[in-house]
């Protein structure tokens, strides 16, 4: 089985995306296999509660690294221009509303990726028929 890394320069971003994007190490180790696992994951954690540990897993899953800033670590992207969100942490599980604003970010972070992969991905000729 394939594995698919995708590796890129720092003019080739500037071409694929039309936002600012810094290529990073993140960039070039995302691959389908580890965006699948992300999608899986996230669906998974809608449908029971979380405790703040399983959405920063999540978060760290999608690139996001912490910053400090106000009464809670804010969990920011450097790769697209999604807005910065903080996981509370006060033991137990998080509260319905906070576990929904976090996975929406996340599920909007794996759509970029999926956009930076589809763009990034060799494109397969199609079989014709009888051709």
């Amino acid at each position: 089985m394939a594995n698919h890394h995708i590796t890129v320069n720092a003019g080739e971003c500037e071409r694929i995306l039309p936002f600012r994007f810094t290529c990073d190490i993140i960039y070039s180790t995302m691959t389908r296999k580890k965006l699948d696992r992300l999608r899986r994951e996230l669906a998974a954690a809608r449908k029971k509660p979380q405790k703040a540990g399983d959405l920063e897993h999540l978060a760290s899953m999608a690139g996001r690294t912490t910053y400090s800033g106000g009464k809670h670590p804010m969990w920011m992207t450097e790769f697209f221009p999604h807005r910065p969100f903080p996981i509370p942490y006060h033991g137990g599980e998080v509260s319905p509303r906070v576990r929904k604003v976090v996975l929406d970010h996340l599920e909007a972070d794996a759509a970029a990726w999926e956009e930076v992969l589809a763009a990034r991905e060799p494109k397969r000729p199609r079989k014709s028929n009888g051709e």
